[in-house]
């Protein structure tokens, strides 16, 4: 019977957003013989013959279509695995229907299930990453039901402890992937290994700059803080989330990374040039970017005279690194430019290149929640400083007010005396006389 019903299924339940992603392909390559699917996966990512398991009646049925389907709950299952894939973790595999498990139990489940030379490919969220930093709070939905994975004890907190609990369990982890973009759909996948290879932190800050790039509202520029946190030797541990591949035999064949080209990218050298005010050194920076076969590259993608993705236009590229400088409040030599477009026409004058301004592009700088926060207390000074102003005004014509209503009154009663009558014909005959002489 396909799906078979092992105990512990969710009658009603569809898991969304199944994880997936082309740069997970080349992880499932490695999935060999009797092959376990455990959790919601993309069809897309599935060749072969394998069995999966899933907790939700409607997507077993679906799923039925095409491959063979346990559905039901870890704690059920029976037989044994050479491989096992688990790239969304382990959360969405227990059951509403049956005593919740932890972390440590549904891995236990799964290891009990594994051929003692078998492999395992496990994804690990990380509830501290650079997707959680940035995000704004989302409205919860039926598809974000979990177990209170983040109160659960046995769920390893961080990337050693994750590796410390897989030893723990007597696997040896071959190699270990960070994840970038989205836990769920990834966008990039960086051997551990590479991001603290010093060498070619250039080529890491510039797959993470590709990687990172977020649609929506953000706090704040996630590019921006993947980038720095691999310049602090941070990035493995603030990923969104780790792929091990572990085993209980000998090693299997992993594929190894492309590490790219070594050195700093130019995006990073400029920073450096702009915020030590480095005039000379910015201006050889731009001039030999412009006038070279990577003019129309990103700085964000170049390192040395190599381009990492294709080229656009001499406008955009100058003006993303405006964006990039002006939105992210990086310190530069450039007295209060009106825009990244002004900017934008400052950059290219120093590189000795004439642009068009109609060519600028005409997109706003990288809005974030934290832009926001600060554009919005930047018009509360500004209003408030205007009210002060308005106030002092106000203030000052009341007090001119008064002093020419008591001039009056004073003028008044002196017009209305017999001697103040005197003093004033006195005062006129004293002026008469003066034009007199005067002519």
């Amino acid at each position: 019977m396909n799906p078979r019903l092992i105990g512990g299924e969710m009658l009603l339940w569809s898991d969304l957003s199944p994880v997936g992603g082309d740069v997970l392909t080349p992880l499932l390559d490695l999935a060999a013989g009797r092959t376990l699917v455990a959790g919601p996966h993309d069809p897309a990512l599935l060749t072969g013959d394998p069995t999966l398991l899933v907790r939700g009646l409607p997507d077993a049925e679906a799923l039925a279509e095409r491959f063979t389907v346990l559905c039901g709950s870890p704690a059920k299952l029976a037989g044994e695995w050479d491989t096992i894939v688990a790239l969304d973790g382990l959360e969405r595999l227990g059951s509403a229907e049956e005593p919740q498990l932890s972390w440590g139990e549904t891995l236990d489940h799964l290891l009990a299930v594994l051929d003692p030379a078998g492999t395992l490919l496990l994804g690990v969220e990380n509830y501290f990453g650079l997707h959680r930093l940035v995000a704004l709070p989302p409205a919860p939905t039926d598809a974000d039901w979990t177990p209170a994975a983040g109160h659960d004890d046995t769920r390893p907190a961080g990337l050693a402890a994750a590796r410390s609990r897989l030893a723990a369990a007597g696997l040896t982890v071959a190699r270990t992937y960070a994840v970038f973009g989205s836990p769920v759909e990834p966008t990039a996948l960086l051997d551990t290994d590479h991001l603290a290879d010093p060498s070619h932190r250039g080529a890491v800050e510039a797959a993470l700059s590709r990687a990172s790039a977020t649609p929506g509202e953000v706090l704040t520029d996630p590019r921006r803080l993947a980038v720095d946190a691999a310049r602090h030797g941070l990035a493995a541990e603030l990923a969104p989330g780790w792929i091990f591949v572990a085993h209980r035999g000998p090693a299997p064949a992993v594929p190894a990374t492309d590490r790219g080209p070594a050195g700093p990218t130019l995006e990073s050298l400029l920073l450096k040039a702009a915020a030590e005010r480095d005039l000379p050194a910015l201006r050889a920076l731009l001039s030999a970017w412009q006038s070279g076969p990577a003019a129309g590259v990103p700085a964000g993608q170049v390192i040395g005279d190599g381009a990492l993705v294709a080229p656009g236009t001499i406008e955009e590229a100058l003006h993303d690194f405006a964006v990039t400088l002006l939105s992210g409040g990086f310190p530069h030599p450039f007295p209060a430019p009106a825009g990244a477009a002004d900017l934008t026409l400052t950059l290219a004058a120093m590189a000795g290149t004439e642009l068009d301004p109609a060519a600028i592009p005409a997109a706003p700088g990288r809005a974030s929640m934290q832009d926001l926060i600060i554009e919005r207390d930047r018009l509360a000074r500004e209003l408030a400083e205007a009210r002060e102003r308005i106030a002092f005004g106000e203030r000052t014509i009341a007090g001119r007010d008064r002093e020419l209503v008591r001039a009056r009154q004073l003028n008044a009663l002196l017009s209305t005396t017999k001697p103040a009558r005197a003093l004033l014909a006195g005062a006129r005959l004293a002026r008469r006389t003066v034009r007199r002489i005067r002519r």
